[in-house]
């Protein structure tokens, strides 16, 4: 990590989060994975999402509610995410750019789709294999919002549950991913004190976002996150297409 060309997207990725409640690894890592490997990418991204997620965490009230509720999704995704960065750490990562950008489409896709009437309860084993693929997703490609979409939806799950239990989610999975680099002895000792070197801008630019979201009309930032991210998927996915045919 030669230099910090890294920290304006971990800058913007922190204040998207902070106006929208969440979307820093799924912003943060298509951008990084453009001028980095996909490891290097999940690696300088784990001190600054654990750390903006503890700091979601206690700021949201709901987050007993949410493990109370729902806890096998959080304790079975650092299952999945320690089996996920055994995956990632095994092969080629390459293809995992447009797993990525695929994951990121089906987000988009889904993020839309409304309600349905009825509220519906899973059952723990329901829960605990959500759990298990929402952490697989995060040790393979960092992310997994489109999956936990799909079930607020289905479900009818509350906003402020869906918002709770994702952070929960992903601080757990975290805590797989970190387990999983140990295990490998893949920890890049650079890549980590420069993410921590940064991480006061980072949350300061988190803290900004939050403040940001109380005064100016959401809707318009949403808008632009959408069209963002589908550039950022066909910049994958064509970059894919490219190194496929070198």
């Amino acid at each position: 990590m030669p230099d910090l060309s890294f920290l304006p997207v971990l800058l913007i990725a922190a204040f998207i989060h902070g106006a929208f409640g969440f979307g820093f690894p799924l912003v943060a890592t298509p951008l990084l994975v453009l001028f980095m490997d996909m490891r290097s990418a999940v690696l300088l991204t784990l001190v600054p999402t654990v750390s903006i997620n503890l700091f979601s965490i206690l700021g949201e009230r709901h987050w007993r509610e949410a493990l109370r509720t729902f806890w096998p999704i959080p304790a079975f995704t650092v299952v999945g995410s320690f089996a996920g960065t055994q995956i990632l750490l095994s092969v080629d990562p390459e293809p995992f750019r447009l797993l990525l950008a695929l994951v990121m489409i089906a987000y988009l896709l889904t993020e839309g789709f409304h309600r349905s009437e009825r509220q519906r309860a899973a059952p723990r084993w329901v829960l605990a294999l959500l759990g298990l693929s929402l952490g697989l997703l995060a040790g393979v490609v960092n992310v997994f919002a489109p999956v936990i979409v799909v079930f607020a939806l289905y479900t009818r799950m509350t906003p402020t549950l869906m918002v709770a239990t994702f952070n929960l989610s992903f601080l757990t999975s975290k805590s797989g991913q970190i387990a999983g680099f140990v295990v490998n002895g893949a920890f890049d000792r650079e890549i980590l004190i420069a993410s921590l070197q940064v991480l006061p801008l980072v949350l300061l630019s988190l803290w900004l976002g939050i403040r940001l979201r109380r005064r100016i009309d959401i809707g318009t930032y949403r808008r632009l996150l959408r069209y963002s991210l589908w550039v950022i998927a066909f910049l994958l996915i064509a970059d894919s297409a490219i190194g496929a045919l070198r």
